[in-house]
């Protein structure tokens, strides 16, 4: 899994930003819960969990298939830079180990 932390300047609320672009302007991103936490892209059947903690974005990139991790990951950041270059500091990536499944019995 890919955890990304997007930090801004100032006092700024990136998740909040985020929230708003994606519900007035984006065109192939969309929010697929009433809570605007789990963000998902029009040609990958994965998703992206979304959170703030202090006006920093953490997201967690959860791929259906290991080929969309890249993709979500790629078009995740390169919107961010796009919308919010002036108004970031940093984006931290964390490759995360993914957590271990369950076997049936």
């Amino acid at each position: 899994m890919i955890v990304i932390q997007v930090v801004p300047k100032g006092d700024r609320d990136v998740y909040k930003m985020l929230r708003s672009k994606v519900i007035h302007e984006a065109t192939t991103w969309y929010w697929s819960n009433k809570a605007k936490t789990r963000l998902k892209h029009v040609r990958s059947e994965g998703y992206i969990e979304v959170d703030s903690a202090n006006g920093v974005l953490v997201a967690r990139v959860y791929p259906r298939e290991r080929s969309d991790l890249f993709y979500l990951s790629e078009k995740f950041i390169g919107r961010l830079v796009a919308w919010f270059e002036e108004d970031m500091a940093a984006i931290n990536i964390q490759f995360v180990p993914d957590p271990k499944r369950r076997k049936k019995r």
